[in-house]
């Protein structure tokens, strides 16, 4: 197969006295991820939410804070601005639903049509705020960026608070007051919120400051939609990240809004045995696609409804929007993996068509960039008004560098991160595009490719793989960046019976017996191209994870193909 397996040495046996009230497996798993003390082994498996920072250490929060409750104090017109995927509106929702549940009417959430605005605080954005006659903006999860936007508004008398966790420029926006843990001067002790997790220390330092007559730890209601933004967002699942996705899966478990229950039921989700997992595959993209082929604004009427009907509806719109992302998004992969087979694998991957919907970009990149260990850049229009590209990498190159180094007067707009970008291109450039990229590429230091090493936590036999063994791993939770699930070895299988499934075939199933006989299935999600590479009767390493399934209430003890050799 494409991986390199690494498996990891034992943790050294200096530690059994440190960690002696754990298992070994634990003690393997808390070495693996730095941990070597029992008391910080503690804090890690029981995250304490009154860990939790002073919100008032981040730089401006008093600032921002001291603004907005002189706009409900005056009933001051509040415009929340905010952003089309998962973590956008789940950061807008936060902040909506404390404005609702003080019963402050006076506010309105606008977030911008993904292909007809863009990303951030637009011209559109500010001539709603100007249309609306607001006296206060609030950008969340966006807005460090507009710096020309942002003065027009203030010029006009109508103060703006950035909320954004994005990278700071030279030039900060004259807004009232910036909150973004990337500026110089800030001292706060973890910086790597998401949107929502941003959100949720605003609201809590408005709640710590105004009296609104809420019942005290009434904020902890919000980690639910803290924890779908912060999985969905890819921030790493440690520090305080961990702690309110910790409790947030806790607050989901509770079944309190009725969209996520409709989406949940949608999605065959078990809503009380919900993981990190789940999110990042089950409930973010079906939140994700309202931006990617609707609008955004339908996933936060569905994150804040409190209507059982229209949360039916507007789950049910969803779930049809997810599986037409799906069969398009199918559709290029395909394409491209049947060019794919009668060619040399190029260093990057450079595909496009006209046709190609620009919403399905991203997840068809991220397939393709994981099972050909390539940097991969799509581009398409559909019905956008401009071409746009997706980006996403194998951890050898910054793909923003990469996009900026191959022509930047290709573009229109491009941003992104060092693993995730994206632009729109003038058409005129297309004809140039691949060349340009692969020739930028050659040109910049590589690092490792993250797709091409699988680092495995220990050799296990078959008989291991239990409920029990689930439970010790489970205490790791939430998993994510920063923390992976763990993928163990199990060497010499004999494959008792394989199939594909899904349409077309994408996944693949194997099925083993243990000593007791027992059947032990193993699942591999988009491994197959609706081909098996293994029969029965086969003998294999594989490289998996260990899970309890409750897709549609099975509770199944199964295997997550990581990875797998023929013996």
């Amino acid at each position: 197969m494409k991986k390199v397996w690494k498996l990891e040495e034992s943790y050294p046996r200096s530690l059994d006295k440190e960690f002696s009230d754990f298992d070994e497996l634990t003690r393997q798993l808390l070495w693996r991820r730095g941990i070597k003390t029992s008391g910080d082994a503690q804090k890690f498996l029981n995250p304490d939410y009154g860990s939790l920072c002073d919100p008032f250490l981040i730089k401006n929060m008093d600032r921002a804070v001291g603004r907005v409750l002189e706009a409900v104090a005056k009933k001051e017109k509040i415009i929340i601005c905010g952003d089309y995927d998962a973590d956008g509106v789940c950061s807008s929702s936060i902040i909506a639903e404390f404005f609702r549940t003080v019963n402050y009417e006076n506010y309105e959430i606008y977030i911008p049509d993904r292909f007809k605005e863009g990303y951030g605080f637009t011209d559109k954005s500010a001539d709603f705020v100007f249309s609306r006659q607001a006296n206060l903006v609030l950008t969340v999860d966006n807005g460090i960026s507009n710096y020309g936007e942002i003065e027009s508004v203030q010029k006009k008398g109508i103060d703006v608070v950035v909320l954004d966790h994005h990278i700071v420029p030279e030039k900060i926006p004259p807004a009232w007051a910036v909150v973004d843990l990337y500026q110089k001067g800030e001292k706060y002790p973890f910086l790597d919120f998401c949107g929502s997790g941003l959100a949720f220390k605003f609201i809590s330092a408005l709640l710590a400051k105004g009296s609104f007559g809420l019942a005290n730890g009434w904020e902890k209601w919000l980690l639910d939609l803290v924890a779908i933004g912060t999985v969905a967002d890819n921030v790493a699942l440690l520090g305080e990240n961990r702690t309110m996705v910790y409790w947030g899966l806790k607050v989901l478990g509770k079944n309190r809004r009725p969209g996520i229950r409709s989406i949940a039921a949608k999605a065959g989700l078990n809503l009380s045995k919900i993981i990190s997992e789940d999110i990042a595959f089950l409930l973010a993209p079906r939140i994700n696609v309202a931006g990617r082929l609707d609008h955004a604004t339908l996933a936060g009427q569905l994150l804040l409804t409190e209507s059982a009907d229209e949360a039916e509806w507007l789950a049910g719109h969803l779930e049809e929007k997810n599986k037409e992302r799906k069969e398009a998004m199918e559709k290029i992969v395909k394409f491209i993996q049947s060019d794919l087979a009668v060619k040399a694998l190029p260093e990057v991957l450079v595909y496009g068509n006209l046709n190609w919907h620009p919403g399905v970009l991203g997840a068809a990149c991220s397939r393709l960039a994981e099972s050909f260990s390539r940097t991969v850049v799509l581009w398409g229009k559909g019905e956008s008004r401009e071409i746009k590209a997706s980006v996403r990498g194998d951890g050898r190159v910054n793909v923003l560098e990469l996009v900026k180094k191959a022509g930047e007067e290709m573009y229109s707009d491009a941003g992104g991160h060092p693993m995730a970008a994206g632009f729109s291109i003038k058409e005129e450039y297309l004809d140039q595009l691949e060349k340009r990229i692969l020739d930028a590429f050659k040109k910049m230091p590589q690092e490792e490719n993250i797709y091409s090493r699988l680092v495995l936590e220990k050799e296990l036999l078959l008989d291991e793989a239990s409920r029990k063994m689930v439970e010790i791993i489970s205490r790791f939770e939430p998993f994510g960046q920063g923390n992976p699930k763990p993928v163990f070895l199990f060497k010499n299988l004999k494959v008792e019976g394989v199939r594909t499934f899904g349409n077309g075939g994408p996944h693949l199933e194997f099925t083993f017996k243990n000593l007791a006989n027992e059947i032990i299935p193993a699942i591999g999600f988009w491994t197959s191209n609706g081909v098996s590479p293994v029969n029965k009767g086969d003998k294999i390493d594989l490289a998996a994870s260990l899970e309890i399934s409750n897709f549609k209430s099975r509770d199944e003890l199964r295997l997550r193909i990581a990875d797998f050799k023929k013996v």
